[in-house]
């Protein structure tokens, strides 16, 4: 497994986090305005920065953000 193959799928990972926080910030516009949703939609946007410039603290602080959404989606 080349550097070329970890690239890719580091791409493909950010590409992957980018497209649930647009589904959560669109879901927050149009369907209810539900705090939840924008806490999840900039849980996964920080992760996705996070990932992209190599900040680890962020990328928790995203995913913290981005499990407490689903949390309180499932148990509220």
């Amino acid at each position: 497994m080349g550097f070329s193959s970890m690239a890719t799928s580091r791409k493909f990972f950010l590409v992957l986090l980018l497209i649930f926080a647009a589904i959560n910030l669109v879901d927050f516009v149009f369907y209810g305005q539900s705090l939840r949703n924008l806490f999840g939609a900039a849980g996964f946007a920080l992760m996705a920065y996070g990932w992209h410039k190599h900040i680890r603290p962020i990328s928790i602080g995203g995913a913290v953000l981005a499990l407490g959404s689903i949390v309180a989606k499932y148990l509220a």
